[in-house]
């Protein structure tokens, strides 16, 4: 029995990962008429019409990279110092563009550096091709360097959990099903990562294939469910007969590209919208129908009027702990007696953590089109002139609690005010990729979107570095806008190479660095949870008990880009200006009040530590 046959023989095949037909002998030698694997893999993608391929280059890459190499005219490479970074900048692209990148990794170390990016683009819902080595088809199961041949491992079992199918490519011809079908399922439904196990052997062997065109099917219509009109003209009753009806925004209205049709919808019933932290954005900032984020950092008008509603319109949104108060009834939700209709592509999503009053299966751009055209139909209004003077109080309180800080002197420096000096100054097409921690917070809360899908965010996984890296993800996608990341020095230091990588290719972005000499957020559930016994979360040299982080402006600089330290204020509008009007990568350090609290509108609980009481507007009173 040869080591192949041994492998496929203890192999377990099924689960979310998929598996071909035993492989068989090549010669290595081409035909005429025969193709290599990694050649199959090039022309595949230039017929997808994909831009850009990202990874970092190890021994099971190098038959991959021999294709793509002959296809730089059409493909460009870009190789980031982490495969995880790739990752990240993809899953950027991907929200910006609708338009899968591939992201490619050697074997071992490579692609488990890619896992933390492939898991945040899928409970993100964003998508690329991960193409990983593995070892030759000779040596399967054999123990050789970085085969995953232990136990149960093998990659494509480990990435299963976090793709929507991994192949395990065992023959050249195998190719020709996996690619056409990868990029079809990218695509489709609810999106995100697919994955492709690759034998190092298999890029260089030959098959007498011709390259497949891909699937027509691929885009998303295919999974599109029928509305009928009875569930529409239901929607609209309930809408309709709300005397305090609200729309919710959430990051479906992204995945889909339903910015046009909600706001027509929002106007059409002159029904107020407020969003999820991954809808941020889906109305533009100073539309008089928009109320901003509802949940524990919330806006306050959001998240007054979510717990003040009778009827809730929820698209694409999963009412997880952070928007909604951890489930707690009244801080954010009172699902019921609230009526509540929620729409999403993922049947698995609707009535998991609220009860329906209408559940229903559907695309948003498709629910928004269908709801749009009976609204008209009908004429009607919803009648929410009280409804909406109400609301005006809460923006009025929000906006008076607001507006002291936009113009704050204080040193370290007031982060509103520097939120306030980047709304003022950012034209309207910036493109804002938040990173982790308290800074994602303080945008959640006081970032202001003017164009309709150019705020991102980590959401589902939340992972350090997202912001960093994937900022030069945004700026592939849309080369003329400004594109910036709001960043603490926690997650800046996790991938300070981003700047490194900007400068090698030409990817001028801005970093926001929010200096606070800790990693904020957990350090501030210690505060509060913990009786302030700190641990681990302050940036302290240990040999003088000093508050330490490296010169960020002297390492900004070695990479070849232009780091500015800001301690005043008065100093960050004429750096910032100039940062985003540049062509140089360039880093703002940015001195922070490390104990300034960010408003708690909501709340937010981690059994068994109980909820934390809300810190701006009105506590909750319990019976």
């Amino acid at each position: 029995m040869d080591r192949r046959s041994q492998y496929r023989s203890t192999s377990r095949f099924g689960g979310s990962y998929g598996s071909f037909s035993p492989s068989r002998s090549y010669s290595g030698m081409a035909g005429s008429n025969e193709m290599r694997g990694t050649d199959i893999i090039a022309e595949y993608l230039v017929r997808e019409g994909v831009p850009v391929i990202l990874g970092y280059a190890g021994h099971g890459a190098i038959g991959l990279l021999d294709g793509i190499y002959r296809q730089t005219d059409r493909i460009r490479h870009i190789s980031p110092r982490i495969e995880q970074a790739a990752g990240f900048m993809a899953d950027v692209y991907f929200r910006l563009t609708g338009k899968p990148l591939v992201v490619y990794a050697s074997t071992g170390p490579g692609p488990m550096n890619l896992m933390i990016s492939v898991a945040n683009a899928f409970y993100d819902n964003s998508a690329f091709l991960v193409i990983t080595g593995n070892v030759p088809t000779t040596q399967l199961n054999s123990g050789a360097l970085q085969d995953d041949y232990r136990y149960n491992g093998t990659m494509s079992s480990l990435f299963a959990p976090i793709v929507k199918k991994s192949f395990r490519i065992e023959r050249v011809e195998d190719l020709c099903v996996a690619l056409p079908e990868a990029f079809a399922l990218m695509r489709s439904g609810r999106p995100g990562p697919v994955h492709i196990d690759m034998p190092y052997n298999l890029y260089i062997e030959t098959s007498p294939v011709s390259v497949p065109e891909p699937h027509t099917n691929g885009a998303g219509g295919g999974w599109r469910m029928g509305l009928s009109d009875m569930t529409v003209s239901r929607v609209l009753d309930l809408m309709l007969g709300g005397r305090k009806p609200l729309i919710l925004a959430g990051g479906g209205i992204r995945v889909a590209g339903a910015f046009g049709e909600l706001r027509a919808v929002a106007e059409q019933l002159d029904i107020p919208v407020y969003t999820s932290f991954m809808g941020k954005g889906a109305l533009p900032h100073d539309h008089y129908l928009h109320l901003g984020v509802g949940g524990v950092w919330g806006e306050y008008p959001a998240t007054e009027a979510a717990r003040n509603a009778d009827v809730i319109l929820a698209i694409g949104a999963r009412f997880n702990d952070l928007h909604t108060g951890s489930w707690i009834k009244g801080y954010v939700y009172n699902i019921p007696p609230t009526r509540l209709i929620q729409v999403d592509i993922d049947d698995n999503e609707i009535g998991r953590n609220y009860p329906v009053e209408l559940g229903i299966t559907a695309d948003a751009k498709e629910f928004l089109g269908k709801l749009l055209t009976a609204a008209r139909s009908r004429g009607r209004r919803a009648d929410t002139a009280g409804w909406r003077q109400e609301i005006a109080g809460w923006q009025s309180e929000w906006r008076n609690f607001c507006a002291p800080y936009s113009t704050s002197r204080e040193t370290p420096i007031e982060p509103r005010r520097i939120l306030a000096e980047m709304n003022r100054l950012s034209p309207p097409d910036t493109v804002m990729v938040d990173d982790v921690g308290n800074c994602q917070v303080w945008s959640e809360q006081y970032w202001e979107v003017r164009t309709p899908g150019n705020h991102m965010t980590a959401g589902g996984f939340a992972a350090m570095g997202f912001g960093v890296c994937g900022v030069l993800g945004a700026r592939l996608a849309r080369p003329h806008s400004p594109c910036v990341t709001l960043c603490g020095d926690g997650g800046f230091m996790m991938t300070p190479h981003a700047v490194a990588t900007a400068v090698e290719y030409g990817l001028p972005a801005v970093w926001v660095l929010l200096n606070n000499y800790a990693i904020g957020t957990i350090r501030d559930l210690q505060r509060a949870y913990l009786g302030g016994r700190e641990l681990g979360t302050s940036f302290i040299k240990e040999s003088t008990g000093e508050l330490w982080n490296p010169d960020f402006v002297r390492m900004t600089e070695a990479m070849g880009g232009r780091g500015i330290r800001i301690e005043h204020p008065d100093e960050f509008a004429d750096a910032y200006a100039e940062a985003i009007g540049s062509d140089v990568p360039t880093v703002l350090d940015v001195v922070i009040n490390r104990d300034t609290g960010i408003p708690i509108t909501g709340t937010w609980q981690m059994p068994p530590i109980p909820e934390v009481a809300p810190t701006f507007g009105r506590r909750l009173v319990r019976d």
